[in-house]
């Protein structure tokens, strides 16, 4: 995920955008970058991205989180009240568990 757009305005990004020092997020300009910083939130979580690969990783590790929960969530539902024959069939008599250990359905 390649990001284009400036951080803080949404503006393309020019041929040789500004830079965080730290992280090399990119903004269109020192404005928008001393804006990001101050009341944008970019000094809170700017430690966070340079550990994190950079904006670009950064960002897509969060959408990935995202996708993760929502498809969590939806899996849940879907399959609230139904018998997994996979992981409770001949449960064993100690551990309590099925024929697959670990299940994807627990």
């Amino acid at each position: 995920m390649i990001l284009t757009l400036c951080t803080a305005c949404a503006a393309p990004l020019p041929d040789e955008p500004m830079q965080c020092a730290e992280c090399a997020t990119r903004y269109c300009s020192e404005r928008c970058e001393r804006y990001d910083r101050r009341r944008g939130g970019h000094g809170r979580i700017c430690g966070a991205i340079a550990s994190g690969g950079g904006a670009e990783q950064y960002h897509a590790d969060k959408k990935y989180a995202e996708a993760v929960d929502v498809a969590v969530e939806e899996c849940a539902e879907d399959a609230e009240g139904q018998t997994c024959y996979i992981c409770t069939e001949a449960l064993h008599a100690e551990t309590k568990e099925g024929l697959v250990r670990g299940c994807a359905c627990r």
